[in-house]
């Protein structure tokens, strides 16, 4: 992801919050956290190297898949959930984000906006996937199963009833203000949620839980 987003997720946080990274990596943004804004953090990680690597930097991350759901954790267990660059990975991403405000009161979610200007163009006059800073993999390697615009997004987040509390956009060039859409390679989107309700949530896994979820 781009600087500029982890820089604005550092803002965003307040000091001594709880906080959840979903998807942690190496744990080099979370040990940040903790370091900087003396948050309580954990995280989770489904890749074992990479939980050895948060483990060697002294951090809690579980191992575990985020589709497979949080039922380890309680209702409003932290302040904030990340799910930075991990979103557009996720089969089921409005489930997944359901849970995440069960779990924790604000979530953000970064990620790449496919309808930046050089993904059109290569797209109208390559025919072909694209290929960019953001976009690095070919079709077959990639692990994204999402392309979603920013429109799409604060679309997507509208149907589910979340709010955008606040959002930044960069490209290579860094902030981007005017035409998010067309000139911003990657988006960051602080949400709230007065109220979610769902009467059943079906995990990634094929499992099914039947609750309802006031927020």
């Amino acid at each position: 992801m781009h600087p500029g987003i982890y820089k604005t997720v550092l803002h965003w946080i307040p000091e001594k919050s709880r906080v959840l990274d979903l998807g942690a990596g190496d744990g080099a943004f979370l040990a940040r956290l903790i370091q900087t804004r003396q948050v309580t953090g954990e995280g989770v990680e489904k890749d074992s190297a990479l939980v050895a690597r948060c483990v060697e930097r002294g951090l809690v991350v579980h191992q575990g898949d985020i589709a497979d759901g949080l039922d380890q954790y309680g209702d409003r267990t932290f302040d904030f959930v990340l799910l930075l660059g991990t979103f557009q990975e996720l089969v089921l991403p409005a489930e997944i984000l359901r849970e995440a405000f069960r779990v924790g009161r604000e979530v953000v979610v970064a990620f790449t906006n496919f309808a930046h200007l050089r993904v059109r163009l290569q797209v109208l006059f390559q025919g072909r996937t694209p290929l960019t800073r953001s976009l690095p993999q070919p079709w077959y390697r990639t692990s994204n199963l999402h392309f979603l615009s920013i429109q799409d997004f604060q679309q997507f987040s509208r149907d589910l009833g979340v709010r955008e509390a606040a959002r930044a956009f960069f490209n290579a060039r860094g902030a981007v203000r005017f035409l998010p859409n067309l000139r911003a390679e990657e988006a960051v989107s602080r949400l709230q949620a007065d109220a979610i309700s769902q009467r059943s949530v079906t995990t990634e896994r094929g499992k099914t839980k039947n609750e309802t979820y006031q927020i």
